[in-house]
Order: structure tokens, then sequence, then C-alpha cells
């Protein structure tokens, strides 16, 4: 450790949720927030591969992928002193298989899936450019959360109040820091 430099905790945060809920502006936004941190897209880790690029939701190899390079980012984050914060449609499931080893090591990792009304759900994603519009995938996503098994503690209802409120809720609140109670919790 160089002189003058704090041991920092390391620290993840995993900001999920269906398309339109605002985790892009939450994640960043809550970045900013900290000392020393890294912001890692799982969107910008998806779209890195041009020339046979598959759907994360439709090739199990292809959301591997992404969680394997969003793993070696934050991998290479922490070895640096850095807090993470992940943006990413982030099923239960993944998160206990790609969080284990971390929480194993001591690492706080919170998860948390932003929800809000299912009418501003569809009202955000329209305001997003065109190209970015995930449409009647928003109306699935919403489905595949409620389906995927993740206990109610780490959804986060942020259809209405200030992002600020959302991002101090979201630091302070023990509700979403996992614990190692996960009975399969494969690493990679």
């Amino acid at each position: 450790m160089v002189e003058g430099e704090e041991l920092m905790k390391k620290r993840l945060w995993i900001v999920s949720g269906p398309a339109g809920v605002g985790k892009s502006t939450t994640a960043k936004r809550l970045v900013q927030n900290m000392k020393k941190s890294a912001y890692v897209s799982g969107d910008d880790i998806s779209h890195m591969v041009v020339s046979g690029r598959e759907r994360p939701w439709e090739s199990e190899r292809a959301n591997d992928l992404v969680w394997k390079n969003i793993v070696a980012l934050t991998d290479n984050f922490f070895e640096a002193g850095y807090e993470v914060v992940v943006d990413w449609v982030a099923f239960w499931h993944d998160v206990k298989r790609y969080t284990a080893h971390w929480i194993a090591q001591g690492i706080e990792v919170r998860y948390v899936i932003l929800w809000a009304n299912q009418d501003v759900h569809v009202r955000r994603d329209q305001h997003r450019p065109i190209d970015a519009q995930m449409g009647e995938r928003v109306i699935l996503l919403r489905n595949e959360f409620r389906s995927s098994g993740a206990p109610d503690r780490y959804y986060f209802d942020n259809t209405v109040g200030e992002l600020s409120q959302t991002i101090q809720q979201i630091q302070e609140s023990e509700r979403f820091v996992l614990a190692d109670t996960y009975q399969s919790g494969a690493g990679i």
C-alpha cells in the first residue's frame, strides 16, 4: 500500500431490474457518490461482441460471457482498490452463481432490483431513443423477475421519489446486502 492511501473495504453493488426502471441512471449516480469507484455496464460488455453477437436474454452462452467479463472487470477493479457498481439485468440465479466467491472472501455485495409500476416502466422505455427501446420486452422482464425467486427484500420501488433518496437507501439499508446463504452458490 502506498503511503497516504487508506485501505478501502471491497464493496460491490449490483443495480438490476427490468428495462425502463432507471438502472443506468441510478448506477451512474451511485458511482459518482463514492470516493474511488468503477462503473461496469453489462449492456456495454454485451455490445463488445460485434460479429456473431447473440442477445443475452436469448442465449445462455451470451449471458454467461457477459457475467464472466463482469466478474473479471470487478476483480481487476477490486485489486486496484475500487468499489464497483454493476448495471445489468441480473436475475437471482445469476447473482447467486456469480457472487458466491466474493461473499466467501468477505466482500460486501449489495443487490437491488429497481421496480416501478408497470405503466411507469413502459412510459420510461418509450422515452428512450428508438434504437434503445425494449417494447414488449419490458413486460416480459417484469414477469421474469417476479418468477425468478428473488426474495422481496431486494426489490426497491422507485415509482415515485427522488433519485437521491433511492441512492441513500441502496447505500445504507442492510436489506440489500447478500449473505452466504445460497445452497448451490457455484462460482464461475
